[in-house]
């Protein structure tokens, strides 16, 4: 929670401004249209959608759902003072209810999964990887629905993994938690479908083999957990665009990005194997390129497998990986447009962390420099705009367009080197660091560099506390004790 409540973006992204034109709206003038923002003032966006004269937010609702939640303390405030907040701190309470919050909860979920595997040193070391080494840094200080959504399917899936282990039979509010948190990621990323539905299988095959299928509260608590979010996105759907089952996606005003999402499921098309490239090891936007330390996930996945208790779970997460990079590699506007990293596959990220638990202790030694090499890039990205220009990755597709087909070359197109890095260096005629992400160390006089050292310290204190052996609490111990005929794990200690 430090390290994601330290930044406050500043920057007026279009993406994240149609998620508070929606919230402003409902609170301000009691209605869905972002009518009197969209044009206006710093909440201006051009992520909207157009039906029956009105302008919407073209996102899924999940995340200005909690965004809502977050702004309603600064409007009573508002309204106390006769004062409107600063567009900063609006965006930042928004933010940290609607991504900082939740992924950090979700990074709690994994450092206890990843201490009842490997200790709660194994456990601090993955935690960390996932902290400042992977896009859930920079994407869950901003108002974006990726990291929120990835961190809302592992809570789910962590709690299932505590249902299916657990000394007494599930109850039905812990089954409803988790088909809550599975409706919820699904308002948030329509994208999430396909990893719901692996993560209630891996769920009911747990709960089956402990006998518990026959129970109706095992189908009956998800789905009364589900349906509040479901019933939420129908009735949005409807009172936005008409119909339940139509989407912002459909009824977007730019002509530009209409022509991604005309053809197929709302632009999602077969997969295509030279996207599968672009979206991981391609320099432009590779999830392996901008946190090369995830490929370790591959070996984790192995050792994972191989060891008893955990097989389903590796599959699973091996699964949910795999469904983000199929449906995205069918998606006309796969790269995703102002961003330095392939932000609609950041939901998987989280499962690609747990694996790393189950690395023995030299892989993580021969796997330093790929660590150091994510988390330089993640720093740079949270402490500059991750939000990098796609102009020149644009302008080479529709070349290759043109010319019949081919790859981007890999010259010029690394967009932490040639984007993000130099706007982080850029100054003023004065030599002031411009560059540098409002956050926490500038509210406390530090500039440039010098602005990092407040998180460094404090992340680096916590984990090292963080990886000392630890007696559990009695209600966490049922999730790190180890199964029939395997020996106990350090973290149960």
């Amino acid at each position: 929670m430090v390290a994601l409540g330290y930044f406050m973006r500043v920057p007026r992204n279009p993406n994240e401004n149609s998620r508070m034109a929606a919230v402003l709206a409902v609170y301000w003038q009691g209605t869905l249209s972002i009518d009197a923002y969209h044009r206006v003032g710093p909440v201006r966006t051009t992520d909207e959608s157009f039906h029956a004269g009105h302008y919407y937010s073209d996102k899924a609702p999940g995340s200005a759902l909690l965004a809502a939640i977050g702004y309603a303390p600064v409007y009573a405030w508002e309204r106390a003072t006769g004062r409107k907040a600063p567009y900063v701190v609006r965006k930042y309470a928004m933010t940290l209810a609607a991504d900082g919050l939740p992924v950090a909860a979700a990074l709690c979920a994994l450092f206890v999964l990843a201490s009842s595997a490997a200790g709660p040193g194994a456990g601090a070391a993955a935690t960390l990887a996932g902290l400042v080494a992977t896009p859930l840094l920079p994407f869950g200080t901003a108002l974006f629905g990726h990291a929120l959504a990835g961190a809302l399917l592992f809570l789910a899936f962590a709690l299932v993994r505590h249902l299916a282990r657990g000394p007494l039979p599930p109850r039905w509010r812990e089954l409803a938690g988790a088909g809550a948190l599975l409706g919820l990621a699904a308002a948030t990323e329509y994208t999430t479908a396909p990893a719901t539905l692996l993560i209630a299988a891996c769920g009911l095959f747990r709960l089956g083999q402990r006998g518990q299928l026959g129970r109706a509260r095992t189908w009956v608590g998800p789905l009364l957990g589900v349906a509040p979010f479901g019933l939420a996105v129908a009735l949005h759907n409807l009172s936005c665009f008409g119909s339940p089952f139509s989407l912002g996606y459909e009824n977007l005003v730019s002509p530009f990005y209409r022509t991604f999402h005309d053809h197929g499921l709302v632009g999602i098309g077969a997969p295509r194997l030279d996207v599968v490239y672009f979206l991981t090891l391609h320099p432009a936007r590779g999830l392996f390129v901008s946190a090369p330390a995830l490929l370790l996930a591959f070996p984790g996945l192995w050792f994972m497998f191989r060891r008893p208790g955990w097989r389903a779970e590796a599959a699973l997460c091996g699964a949910v990986f795999l469904s983000f990079l199929i449906v995205n590699s069918g998606f006309g506007l796969w790269w995703g447009g102002y961003t330095y990293v392939a932000r609609h596959l950041i939901p998987a990220v989280p499962f690609l962390l747990l694996p790393l638990a189950f690395l023995p202790r030299v892989w993580w030694w021969a796997g330093i420099p790929l660590l150091l090499a994510s988390a330089g890039q993640t720093l740079v990205a949270s402490f500059g705009d991750p939000f990098s220009n796609d102009a020149f990755l644009f302008d080479r597709l529709r070349e290759l367009e043109r010319a019949g087909g081919g790859l981007v070359p890999w010259r010029g197109s690394w967009s932490v080197r040639w984007d993000v890095w130099p706007d982080l260096r850029s100054r003023s005629s004065t030599g002031a660091w411009i560059g540098f992400a409002l956050n926490a160390g500038r509210l406390l006089g530090l500039t440039g560099p010098a602005s990092a050292l407040p998180l460094v310290a404090a992340v680096s204190w916590l984990f090292a506390r963080a990886g000392r052996p630890v007696r559990a609490p009695p209600r966490l111990r049922p999730a790190l004790e180890a199964p029939p005929g395997e020996p106990a794990r350090q973290g149960a200690t």
